[in-house]
């Protein structure tokens, strides 16, 4: 397991920066290592970083460690062998004690798989929260958007890097059924989506459905999850 530094005051350009390198193993990201209560875990998105839940953290409560999970730098052949790396990982910081699972948009479709792949072990998920994502239908260019997501913020040799783990993850994602969680999920959705539904066949319990304006108002979005994740 690789660990690397808090981050949650970093800027995007200074995290991009120190955690590039970190492909090369999967990496557990302590955006605050500190905290009494169960751990939560945020799954990264399709490029691989977790820069996206520095400013979620802001929003939990403060005794609770939060820790992001980020890209391995190999390219396993199932969305599921990838969940199993991070469930090895997860195990390893949590330490026996229950988990919270986070997940925006690819993330919540690994968070799921992780969720599933950690209750065969035995091992307790108090909350499996998803935002922005519909189990069935994908990103159709995720190329395209996390270029736009990404603007100047990197150089061009890191943008074809993170590129190519976002087209890899996508092939990952149109290539996995989801199995079965147990237990009540949370999914974030756009008022225009309703994500939620989706999920039904794949949760054998509560689906619990949460709207907000913009899935990308990460301070709304925070604000949420504070409530969601007990």
């Amino acid at each position: 397991m690789t660990v690397v530094n808090d981050y949650s005051k970093m800027a995007f350009t200074d995290l991009v920066d120190s955690t590039v390198t970190a492909y090369a193993t999967p990496t557990i990201v302590p955006i605050r290592a500190t905290g009494t209560l169960a751990p939560a875990f945020c799954i990264h998105p399709i490029e691989g970083l977790t820069s996206c839940y520095a400013e979620l953290v802001e929003h939990f409560d403060e005794d609770r460690p939060v820790y992001g999970v980020q890209a391995v730098s190999g390219r396993p052949a199932t969305l599921t062998a990838l969940a199993t790396h991070y469930a090895d990982e997860i195990l390893a910081v949590s330490a026996g004690r229950p988990v919270h699972l986070v997940g925006m948009a690819f993330g919540g479709l690994l968070a799921h798989a992780i969720a599933v792949e950690l209750q065969q072990r035995g091992s307790v998920v108090d909350n499996l929260v998803m935002v922005g994502i519909d189990p069935m239908r994908r990103s159709s260019d995720p190329q395209n958007d996390l270029l736009e997501r990404m603007g100047d913020v990197i150089d061009r040799s890191r943008a074809e890097e993170m590129l190519a783990l976002a087209s890899h993850n996508e092939k990952l994602a149109l290539g996995h059924f989801p199995g079965v969680f147990v237990g009540t999920a949370f999914v974030v959705s756009a008022v225009d989506a309703d994500n939620g539904s989706a999920w039904h066949p794949f949760v054998s319990g509560d689906v619990l459905k949460y709207t907000v304006p913009d899935i990308a108002d990460l301070a709304l979005v925070g604000q949420l999850l504070n409530r969601v994740v007990r």
